[in-house]
C-alpha cells in the first residue's frame, strides 16, 4: 500500500513539475523561481541585499571568471547567495 502511495505521488510531483516548466525559454516569462519562500532563485538579478540577511557571494568562497548573476534567497530571507 505505501508503495503505490509513493508512486503515486512521485508521478503527480513530476507531472506537476513537467507540464508548468518551460526551462527558461519564454521572453516575458517570470525570471525567478520561489518555493514556498524556503529558497527563491533569481536569476540575473544585481539588486541590493540589505542588512536585514545573511550575504554570502560565491567569490569568497572560491575563484572563478564567469558569474551570472543569479541570486539564491533561503529560509524567507534569512541567507543570501549571491552569484556576482
Amino acid at each position: 500500500m505505501r508503495i503505490k502511495l509513493v508512486t503515486l505521488l512521485a508521478l503527480l510531483i513530476a507531472a506537476f513539475c513537467i507540464t508548468g516548466c518551460d526551462k527558461g525559454q519564454a521572453q516575458m516569462g517570470p525570471r525567478e523561481t520561489n518555493v514556498l519562500g524556503i529558497a527563491k532563485i533569481e536569476k540575473e538579478n544585481y539588486t541590493y541585499t540589505g542588512s536585514n540577511t545573511f550575504a554570502v557571494s560565491t567569490h569568497e568562497l572560491y575563484d572563478r571568471n564567469n558569474y551570472s548573476g543569479d541570486k539564491v534567497t533561503l529560509l524567507w530571507g534569512l541567507v543570501t547567495i549571491k552569484d556576482y
